[in-house]
This record gives structure tokens, C-alpha cells and sequence, in this order.
């Protein structure tokens, strides 16, 4: 199996280490030399994505890039008939979203969004048994991003929160420099989310409210703790991995829609 990733930077290195666990060929495209340079020789490398297409049997291609290129380099790869998953966001603007999603369904290959938190011990293994009427989410970061926190951390828990309870409607947000308040609602409750870059401490977890008490997510643990005190502590399993594997062997537009209808409502606040 071969596979290709462009951009070999930070998360893109983090795509490169997990081939090799599972076993792929791996093709590497970048257009800055000295980060293909920091892999051994034996590796398939490329500074022009074309050629690399082109000269490759590349299965299914990998883009961690700048947002704003990641449609444009994926449908390089769709119309050779290449499926791809782009990492997030996708793309800033719905419409470019939407287009290649449709670029796609024409050339008969499948166009999927990162959605590396739908793979993690507290999503995978989370049983709810009664009605969750709220949420208070929390991504906060010790680090900083390329974009600002809406548009990149906000993204996670958006795309959980619609896998679980339906379409996100977002309702408000508050842009506080660094620090962003989120509030909408999705088809089964509402929500409160709070994401945040350079933050004194690190905090990335969820309360799910219930008549029962609350169930906690701790992300950062990945662990679930249930109104009773039981816990589900992290397994063994790899997100990353899962992901990967998962969509290269049923790859799917599902996470294209979800993806889709978050530009939409970010749109709104654009």
C-alpha cells in the first residue's frame, strides 16, 4: 500500500511516523527541502506535487498544509482518482468545501476531513443512557496555532459534538484576543465551549450534563468518568492510527458534510 502525505511538518511528521507502524510505502511532498532532508534517503521524496503524482502509485493522499491550500492540492490528487483527507480546517470558505466535495462524487474518489477526536478512548467507548440537556466543553492550550482558536481548536469539539448530537448551530461567540466563547446548540441540546490559546494551564475536557449528574471527558487523560464515580480509563488503541487505517480502508464523505456545515456557521461570524 502506498501512501502520500504533503507537508512534513509538524503534524504532517506525526502522519509519517504512524505509516511506518502500519506498514505503508510512503511517498513524502514538500516543497521546503530541508524538511525532506531531515528523512532518510531511501524515502520516496518530492518537492512538486505534481510530479509526484504523476511518477507515484500513490492509493490515498494525506495533505497537512496550510489551510488555505488544502483544496487546491487535494483535487491534484482527485481528478488522477486519488482518495485524500485533508487535515483541519479543511478550507476557510464553505464554497471551496462544497465544490470539491462535488469534484470528488464526479471523478468517483472520496474527499475526507481529519477527525482524529471521533478515534480517542472518550468518544469510541463514551455510553450514554439518559438525555444530555447541556454541554460544557473546554479546549484550552498551553501552546499557539497557526489561526486563531475559533477557527482551529473550536474545530475539534465541533465536529465531536455534531457526530454525537447533530448539525451545530452556534449562536454566539466572543472574541476575547486569545480566548474565544462559543455557545450554540446542536439538534438534541446546547452547549458552551471555551477555547483558548497560550493559557496558563492546560485543560481539554467536557460535562456532559444528565438528570443523573454530570459525565465527565477528560481529553487530556482520555478517560471517561461516569455520574457514579466508574471510570473508563484510556485503552491502548492509537487515534492517529485508527484514523488513518480507517479511512484508507472505508474511506467516506461523512466527515466532508460534518465539515461543511461547520464553515457554514463559522461563516456566519466571519
Amino acid at each position: 500500500m502506498k501512501v502520500g502525505i504533503v507537508g512534513t511538518g509538524n503534524m504532517g511528521s506525526k502522519y509519517i511516523k504512524k505509516f511506518e507502524i502500519l506498514g505503508y510505502d510512503t511517498v513524502l511532498i514538500d516543497k521546503d527541502v530541508s524538511k525532506l532532508d531531515r528523512y532518510p534517503e531511501h524515502k520516496k521524496k518530492y518537492t512538486d506535487i505534481d510530479e509526484a503524482l504523476k511518477k507515484e502509485d500513490i492509493h490515498t493522499l494525506f495533505i497537512a498544509t496550510d489551510p488555505q491550500s488544502h483544496i487546491p492540492l487535494a483535487k491534484k490528487a482527485l481528478e488522477r482518482k486519488i482518495n485524500v483527507m485533508v487535515e483541519k480546517p479543511p478550507a476557510i470558505n464553505p464554497q471551496e468545501l462544497e465544490e470539491a466535495i462535488k469534484f470528488a462524487e464526479k471523478n468517483g474518489v472520496i474527499l475526507g476531513v481529519s477527525e482524529i477526536e471521533l478515534r480517542s478512548n472518550s468518544v469510541r467507548n463514551l455510553k450514554i443512557e439518559k438525555d444530555i440537556y447541556e454541554v460544557e466543553a473546554y479546549r484550552l492550550n498551553l501552546g499557539k496555532g497557526y489561526i486563531n482558536p475559533f477557527y482551529d481548536l473550536a474545530w475539534h469539539d465541533l465536529y465531536i459534538f455534531s457526530y454525537l448530537f447533530g448539525d451545530v448551530k452556534i449562536k454566539k461567540v466572543e472574541d476575547k484576543g486569545n480566548i474565544f466563547d462559543i455557545y450554540g446548540e446542536t439538534s438534541r441540546n446546547e452547549f458552551f465551549l471555551k477555547v483558548a490559546w497560550s493559557h496558563d494551564f492546560l485543560r481539554r475536557e467536557w460535562i456532559l450534563k444528565t438528570s443523573d449528574g454530570n459525565i465527565l471527558l477528560n481529553f487530556v487523560e482520555d478517560k471517561i468518568v461516569y455520574p457514579s464515580g466508574k471510570e473508563k480509563p484510556k485503552d491502548n488503541i492509537d487515534k492517529l492510527e485508527l484514523m488513518i487505517k480507517q479511512f484508507i480502508e472505508t474511506p467516506s464523505f461523512e466527515s466532508s458534510y460534518r465539515a461543511l456545515n461547520i464553515l457554514k456557521e463559522f461563516k456566519k461570524f466571519s
